[in-house]
């Protein structure tokens, strides 16, 4: 299909319509003016920031992103205390339905219901700072974002940003929180002003190589080890690509070259599948051993849960391999309530007895401390060295899974703290419980389809 088609198809979808955005502009104006009456006690200002500050927003995104940025000079506990304060009086003007979450510090999330359309309004606290200056918390930055985009994008190129983030979006690199470790809108509004349309955006995407540098004001010096550095225009001295992983950076150079050798609009909504009946055979097939360790999601933010999971899947497998059970693959998985460690194994059932090499026999004091270590086992002379033959603890690697979840140092052995308490009762699934799991449940058979499957 003609590229210029794909574009007008996907833009058809993606783009607000005309309705959509007068009645969410509408909605924005009523909300500011409210925020702004409450802030003047405060000594505060209120802004909308994101894509739909930007006017980059994708068409059902009702997401909004409203900051309550106050005095420089204020302490960080009155920032919280404060912050937390009015974005509580601004939200019950609007709703009853309110969460508090919590990212670097708490912040207000407002579930607003207004004629069809559902809002999520997070009212985030921060500092008022100008460019150069040391931000205070994580947050500080978004509206010096919002300000460099609005002054710097050109107009016409804002259709061109949704279609870059729907084919991120379509790819699963978007995101650049610890769930996904991808791009975010910010960094995707930063390469199109910096290579023009999408389509000339993805070719030179299509190039890149590990370490490529974008730099829109061309006044950072400062070096990363990143995959991807795109140097922020506001802060000179922060890569806003950090967060993508190296897995996300090649598979979307490899995606970018798929697109361009064969455009179609599967790449900007592609269906998610399970495993085939194929597919699922040839991993079967394998001769490895697939198992996972089940267990409820921690009752807190993904961008905790998420880090917390992959250190206790590295830590892990780590104790996997003391035990000689060796790992081919692992990985992480969540469903809205359940999480789940990964591993398939090359090595995943021992026999009883294990050969410990020793020292050679003339160092006398070695030899003695070797026979004495293992006195309760067979020894022997091999090669000129003492040999033992121990009996292993643990035969298997789900036994040893099984020993290690419920053991009651869970917490000392380096897991994650909230994923640790949640581990105490999860469960191991193998042999035809695993495959069976894999059959019922359709996102995590797709999330196995794209690990082993897609290239």
């Amino acid at each position: 299909m003609n590229l210029n088609k794909i574009k007008q198809n996907v833009l058809r979808v993606i783009k607000p319509t005309k309705k959509e955005r007068e009645f969410l502009d509408s909605f924005i104006k009523e909300l500011l003016s409210m925020a702004k009456l409450k802030c003047e006690k405060y000594r505060a200002d209120a802004i909308i920031v994101g894509s739909t500050g930007k006017q980059t927003w994708l068409r059902g995104d009702y997401d909004i992103d409203m900051f309550l940025m106050f005095p420089y000079s204020l302490s960080r506990e009155a920032l919280e205390e404060k912050g937390m304060k009015l974005a509580k009086l601004i939200a019950k003007r609007f709703t009853n339905e309110i969460k508090i979450s919590y990212a670097e510090h708490p912040y207000v999330q407002a579930y607003i219901n207004r004629n069809g359309y559902k809002f999520k309004v997070d009212i985030v606290p921060c500092y008022m700072i100008r460019k150069g200056q040391k931000i205070k918390s994580a947050v500080d930055r978004s509206p010096l974002h919002l300000s460099y985009i609005l002054q710097n994008m050109n107009p016409t190129l804002r259709d061109e940003a949704r279609l870059l983030k729907q084919f991120c979006k379509g790819i699963g690199v978007y995101g650049s929180d610890t769930k996904n470790c991808g791009v975010s809108g910010y960094v995707l509004e930063i390469l199109t002003m910096f290579y023009g349309r999408f389509e000339d955006t993805l070719q030179n995407i299509s190039k890149w190589s590990y370490g490529t540098r974008i730099d829109l004001e061309g006044k950072s010096k400062k070096r990363f080890k990143d995959p991807l550095i795109v140097i922020d225009p506001t802060d000179k001295n922060r890569n806003a690509a950090a967060a993508l992983s190296a897995e996300n950076f090649m598979k979307l150079i490899k995606k970018s070259k798929d697109f361009l050798s064969n455009p179609s609009e599967k790449f900007f909504f592609p269906t998610k599948n399970k495993l085939t009946k194929y597919q699922l055979q040839l991993l079967k097939k394998r001769g490895t051993k697939f198992l996972a360790i089940i267990f409820d999601k921690p009752k807190v933010v993904d961008d905790i849960v998420y880090p917390q999971l992959r250190k206790t899947r590295k830590r892990i497998k780590k104790l996997l391999e003391q035990q000689e059970f060796r790992v081919i693959r692992d990985t992480v998985w969540c469903s809205e309530s359940k999480c789940l460690i990964v591993i398939e194994l090359e090595v995943w059932s021992l026999p009883k007895i294990k050969k410990i090499i020793g020292p050679e026999v003339w160092y006398k004091k070695r030899s003695e401390e070797f026979l004495s270590k293992y006195k309760n086992y067979a020894s022997f002379v091999e090669n000129n060295r003492w040999v033992a033959e121990k009996e292993r603890e643990f035969l298997t690697a789900s036994k040893f899974l099984g020993y290690i979840i419920k053991s009651e140092k869970i917490e000392n052995l380096g897991f994650g703290s909230y994923v640790a308490q949640k581990l105490k009762k999860g469960k191991i699934v193998e042999h035809e419980d695993f495959w069976t799991f894999v059959e019922h449940n359709k996102m995590f058979s797709n999330f196995l389809r794209e690990k082993y499957f897609e290239s």
